[in-house]
């Protein structure tokens, strides 16, 4: 083997490792933030000992996870699509998502007194650093990472263009119903103005989440050539991402959140096994 062909062999090879390493990165933000609100569950005593650094206990593993699924899309997609394709995917959706959470958290536009897109409400300090004061930067990089992953199941489920952007603006949306308890109610990563019917949170916010999604799905679709390749991991990302919600919800005592988050969580995987069960097989068995 030439030299050439042995850097070329290597440079193949580091988006994996990089991947992996991310992708078990994020596992371990997970389990180490549910092991420690299992602790302090069974043993509140802990608390004595743990309460002068709980709120870094807090912030580390959940900036961790937020790093990491920011970076996963890009090393899942990158190789296929290659890297200034991304590079856009990545722009677009963050620039979306990050210019409707200012215009969300800023009350720049409204609708009958009700702020547009999402609803009336603010993010607390749990999430670090913000953008003009408002909205926490790993905000923007979740909505590229999860929609980029969203539209990936959905074109598993139909290759009919409307439909898979629809698909993949409702996962999208889904994600939210698992997400929203938790960190509104069980955990305050954001408050809203008003109490919702949904353990707090308006129905204009799920309005708001399909009508940015969407825009950014077309902005895929359109602008960036669309995502023609289906990665092994993405269902996994997508679940991953949904328990870590879930089980904040469960381990906080919010028991109907946490079943009708599961089950929204199911609801994608139910489509693709009704579209088509091997599908769903293939889809779950990451190389």
């Amino acid at each position: 083997m030439s030299t050439s062909e042995s850097s070329s062999s290597v440079l193949g090879a580091n988006p994996k490792f990089l991947f992996r390493f991310a992708f078990w990165m994020f596992v371990g933000s997970i389990s180490f933030s549910i092991a420690g609100m299992l602790l302090l569950k069974l043993v509140p005593s802990t608390m004595s000992v743990f309460g002068p650094i709980y709120t870094k206990l807090v912030k580390t593993p959940t900036w961790i996870f937020m790093t990491m699924l920011a970076i996963l899309p890009v090393l899942m997609y990158g190789p296929e699509l290659g890297w200034k394709r991304i590079a856009f995917f990545a722009g677009w959706g963050c620039f979306i998502g990050g210019a409707s959470e200012l215009i969300g958290t800023t009350g720049l536009f409204t609708v009958g007194g009700i702020p547009l897109p999402f609803g009336e409400y603010e993010y607390t300090q749990w999430l670090g650093p913000k953008i003009a004061g408002h909205v926490p930067y790993f905000i923007p990089p979740s909505w590229f990472a999860m929609s980029v992953v969203s539209l990936d199941l959905a074109r598993r489920a139909t290759s009919t263009r409307w439909r898979y952007l629809a698909l993949g603006t409702l996962f999208m949306v889904l994600w939210d119903v698992s997400l929203d308890p938790a960190m509104n109610r069980a955990f305050p990563f954001w408050n809203y103005g008003t109490d919702g019917f949904f353990f707090g949170m308006p129905i204009s916010n799920w309005c708001g989440w399909a009508a940015v999604t969407f825009v950014i799905l077309l902005g895929y679709e359109y602008l960036g050539g669309g995502l023609p390749t289906k990665n092994p991991w993405a269902p996994w990302v997508y679940v991953l991402n949904c328990f870590f919600p879930l089980a904040i919800s469960v381990l906080q005592g919010f028991y109907l959140a946490g079943l009708i988050g599961a089950v929204a969580t199911a609801f994608p995987f139910a489509v693709l096994w009704m579209s088509n069960p091997a599908t769903l097989k293939r889809s779950m068995a990451p190389a």
